[in-house]
């Protein structure tokens, strides 16, 4: 067997492993990177957030081509098809150049050796990785855990009968079907059923919880399942699933709604009912490592049990976004090299959910601070009056501003506009930096763009506060 001795071993070669692994051996550190997929990029580049985007930019295109009249272009009567190989082929180029580029970087690092296998604890300081060669004894002196995160199975009679399909399996499907029902309301789901819907699917969600996208802002969460009916998706929500059955045409998936016992059949059935951090056969049992059904547990460091091996992104728990595990891992790789690191924090983290229109999230829901005991409001804008959401045919939405009444601190944003995920950083600076509510009304955000519903919700918000105070007695 042929052994090799790095400073650092690295499970996993998605958003969290890919940088941090770069980070520490360009900075002189001898490092293996071991991944046990078809590329380096994760379930993010290979079944979730670019696969399903490129599913999204199809759908968006049809609907715009539906809709080309509204824009005075002619010429396209009728419904657009859909060709599902050239779909799948387009998502194919993409995944793949994306993936060898990434490779390629890795590669021009000189102490970086990226292997693709299996790899296993065999001792705190020793791994065996099964790879094209046979395997391979590495010794390190420290390891990083990133392996990120795997979809969870219903746990009722028939979820593993044909057409049952997770999203890694939905992404890879091979026609379009006519007929789609979706068990879980949650982000991916949602994004799954418009997006199919979009495609000219017939499509059912299922939620087991009384609304869909909890704990995202219900204010915006009502608005998009308002958006989502009117459609022609249907949406079942505080449903509870009894079991799936096979029939010729389809799984029938049997639940309980209001007491009354429903059936929903289609030709596919997507199960999207969260995901659990991927830590199985990785030898922990060799380590002082320990985990739960929610994690490896790691310390503010993201440091184990054991003293030289660490934990980054999905396997680690929630928040499971791609960019979450990039920025843990850029910070563990500055903490690994000594030097001083702010590690990110939770509740300055963004979301998008990639809805039709597009919502976005980063800090506190007006109920959330409510509940933490903050005294705040909330300065809103409608985008039905927006410059740029009309010339775009997109203006529905609604931006939410969420900050203290006793300092004017922001500690939420929240938005639902086609074009949320653009106006994010903005947001998330804001709530990291601790910015009030009249420094975003102060900045000069452009003319037409979303970003300037910022600077006109704030400056609303500002305005109505002095009149409360003047009317009150306060330039006294």
């Amino acid at each position: 067997m042929n052994t090799l001795k790095v400073d650092v071993v690295v499970f996993g070669g998605g958003p969290a492993g890919t940088p941090l692994a770069m980070a520490l051996s360009k900075a002189g550190q001898q490092v293996l990177l071991v991944e046990d997929g078809p590329g380096l990029g994760g379930t993010c580049l290979f079944h979730g957030c670019v696969p399903s985007k490129i599913f999204r930019e199809s759908a968006r295109v049809r609907a715009f081509v539906e809709r080309a009249g509204e824009f005075g272009i002619s010429g396209t009567d009728g419904i657009p098809t859909v060709d599902w190989n050239t779909v799948q082929g387009r998502k194919g180029a993409i995944l793949s150049a994306r993936a060898a580029g990434a490779l390629q970087t890795a590669n021009q690092i000189p102490l970086l050796k990226v292997l693709f296998g299996r790899a296993r604890f065999s001792g705190p300081h020793n791994a065996l990785v099964d790879g094209p060669d046979g395997q391979i004894e590495v010794q390190f002196d420290r390891a990083a855990i990133a392996t990120g995160s795997v979809s969870n199975r219903l746990s009722v009679p028939g979820a593993d009968t044909t057409g049952v399909l997770t999203s890694e399996e939905f992404i890879g499907i091979d026609y379009l079907p006519e007929s789609l029902v979706v068990v879980g309301g949650g982000p991916i789901g949602v994004e799954m059923a418009q997006i199919f819907h979009m495609l000219g699917t017939s499509v059912t969600i299922l939620e087991v919880l009384p609304d869909i996208l909890q704990p995202i802002d219900r204010v915006l969460t009502r608005r998009l399942e308002e958006t989502l009916l009117k459609s022609g998706i249907r949406v079942e929500t505080g449903v509870r699933i009894h079991r799936i059955e096979t029939t010729p045409v389809g799984p029938r998936v049997h639940f309980q709604k209001d007491g009354t016992d429903v059936s929903v059949g289609a030709q596919v059935v997507l199960s999207v009912v969260g995901r659990r951090p991927n830590v199985d056969n990785l030898g922990l049992e060799t380590t002082k490592v320990a985990f739960d059904s929610h994690g490896i547990k790691v310390d503010e460091h993201l440091a184990t049990a054991e003293p030289n091996i660490y934990a980054v992104g999905d396997v680690t728990g929630q928040p499971m976004f791609a960019h979450w595990a990039t920025a843990q891992a850029q910070a563990l790789a500055s903490h690994l090299l000594g030097r001083k690191t702010e590690f990110p924090k939770r509740e300055h983290n963004p979301a998008v959910i990639f809805s039709y229109p597009e919502i976005g999230t980063v800090g506190l829901t007006e109920e959330a601070a409510r509940a933490a005991g903050l005294c705040v409001a909330v300065a809103e804008y409608n985008f039905a009056t927006d410059a740029r959401a009309q010339i775009a045919a997109e203006a529905q939405g609604l931006l939410r501003i969420v900050y203290r009444t006793d300092n004017g601190i922001v500690v939420g944003v929240h938005v639902l506009v086609e074009g949320a995920a653009d106006l994010m950083g903005e947001a998330a600076l804001a709530v990291r930096s601790g910015s009030r509510i009249s420094d975003i009304m102060n900045t000069i955000h452009p003319h037409p763009t979303l970003t300037e519903s910022f600077g006109i919700a704030a400056r609303s918000a500002v305005n109505m506060q002095l009149a409360a105070t003047m009317a009150g007695g306060g330039t006294k």
